[in-house]
């Protein structure tokens, strides 16, 4: 294979002719390992990667909204431009693990670290996972460091996600079995398959295109192996979002000041602090697995509920790694998560770095003029705690986390999550822009807990008609107003 070109897979599968639709296919660990890395994707990730399928790409309810809203808002929205990339292109939590795929679907770069030439160890051995930080000194941390010693992950065995030698069966809702006959034929049969000469035996090489394409139609269509493969027309899955009634909320975290239009019952936009929009967009940054998670395995995304569900029921004991699988729950990598995050979404614990003038290897130290940067404390000579420098921040040098866009803030969240800052414009104007009826405004305060952060979540992946905020929050205004600003 010459350097530069992809690699293919051979994929075997079993059509049905009448309907042009594959019923069942046979995969390697190497194929089932690229399609379970779906889970690992933040979502920010899969808008730009689909975004190469161009007029094909599917949009995941009002998520394209709010990818686009931080594309086009001012570098000066936010803390600094570094928290803009982040957003546009958020990092995987299992980097180091799918930088083994034998196919990368993330093309992203894998994670760099720079220090400042000048300064080293005078502002206390600052270290930056980010290209553009700016050091104390107020010159570029430009000075890139390789990191010793570091394996990314625990090894994983032989394998990525599953190990090396296992074959999978997968249906054409993504549903993912062992490969043995006797899952074969239950299948088939339940499937209604009594023949299997009545099925055609073909075959294809999957490339990195056609992968994209499985994504894509995974996404929106209840078959989206024959969606991909055979070209089976276009997919126009409708989705019905219905709101989960929590218990009486006490414990909320935003107060949103909403703007309904009576006529049509519905909600227009709301008013919101920078606090708010951090959450929202930190969607982009929550892996799919993740996301699947927090919604109990129910996203009602296309068929992507059915792979990670899939992975629950897989024999443990086929999966790399000793303490489990990452696919159920991968994290929000390090320093991409939500400062004020109402939902139980955990951001992957940051880890500790260490700088030394050289390596040790057999308990001999190897001095190195560059300097060495390690996360093993053991394995470098005269080691030295770094601290990290931190995007989310007035002051990346010295301050913690704040969140992505610049305090104090102010924005309007529409109704299908495009997000605009109200920064320097006037409110006059924006009223007059509105062209409705004033009379047919009304206004609410809504507090926004957990129950009701689930429930934005779960209208912003799926709204049909571009109406997050009322398919996700409306109901609140049925209940007794003391209530909804409890």
């Amino acid at each position: 294979m010459a350097p530069n070109q992809q690699p293919t897979f051979p994929l075997r599968f079993l059509v049905d002719k009448d309907k042009n639709r594959i019923v069942m296919a046979e995969v390697s660990a190497n194929v089932m390992n690229i399609l379970f890395s779906f889970l690992t994707l933040p979502l920010g990730t899969i808008i730009q990667l689909l975004s190469k399928l161009q007029d094909k790409q599917k949009e995941i309810g009002c998520i394209n909204n709010l990818y686009q809203s931080v594309k086009n808002c001012s570098d000066q929205v936010f803390w600094n431009q570094i928290c803009q990339r982040m957003l546009l292109y958020p990092r995987n939590p299992c980097e180091a693990l799918c930088q083994k795929l034998k196919l990368k679907v993330d093309d992203s770069e894998p994670t760099k670290y720079f220090m400042c030439s000048t300064c080293l160890w005078s502002n206390g051995w600052l270290l930056s996972t980010f290209a553009g930080a700016r050091c104390s000194c107020g010159k570029l941390m430009d000075k890139e460091m390789k990191l010793h010693g570091d394996s990314g992950e625990e090894t994983h065995g032989d394998g990525v996600f599953v190990k090396d030698g296992t074959r999978y069966l997968i249906f054409d809702d993504l549903k993912v079995l062992q490969s043995t006959p006797g899952n074969s034929i239950q299948k088939l049969l339940q499937l209604g398959y009594k023949n299997i000469n009545k099925l055609s035996d073909k075959s294809q090489r999957l490339d990195l295109n056609k992968i994209l394409n499985i994504l894509n139609q995974a996404l929106t269509s209840k078959t989206p192996l024959s969606h991909a493969l055979l070209e089976n027309g276009e997919s126009k899955q409708k989705y019905t979002f219905s709101p989960k009634h929590g218990p009486k909320n006490k414990n909320w975290i935003y107060k949103l000041n909403i703007t309904v239009r009576k006529s049509q019952k519905k909600i227009l936009y709301a008013e919101a602090e920078g606090e708010f929009v951090d959450f929202l967009f930190s969607f982009l940054t929550t892996p799919l697995g993740s996301i699947i998670k927090l919604l109990n395995g129910n996203s009602s995304l296309g068929c992507v509920d059915n792979l990670y569900n899939s992975v629950k029921g897989l024999n443990p004991s086929w999966f790399t790694g000793s303490s489990g699988t990452p696919l159920l729950d991968p994290q929000v990598a390090p320093q991409f998560g939500c400062w004020k995050q109402p939902l139980k979404l955990n951001e992957e614990a940051t880890p500790s770095y260490w700088y030394g003038t050289g390596v040790i290897k057999n308990n001999i130290g190897y001095s190195n003029g560059n300097g060495v940067i390690s996360k093993k404390k053991s394995l470098i000579s005269n080691p030295n705690a770094m601290k990290l420098f931190e995007p989310r921040s007035p002051d990346g040098t010295k301050e913690i986390s704040m969140g992505f866009v610049r305090r104090p803030s102010l924005f309007v969240v529409w109704d299908d999550l495009k997000v605009t800052p109200l920064a320097n414009n006037s409110s006059i104007e924006f009223v007059q822009k509105l062209n409705v009826p004033l009379d047919d405004l009304e206004e609410h305060v809504v507090s926004i807990g957990e129950t009701e952060a689930l429930n934005l979540l779960g209208a912003s992946l799926t709204s049909n008609s571009k109406a997050a905020l009322t398919e996700g929050l409306f109901y609140l205004l049925n209940k007794p107003k003391e209530e909804i600003k409890a």
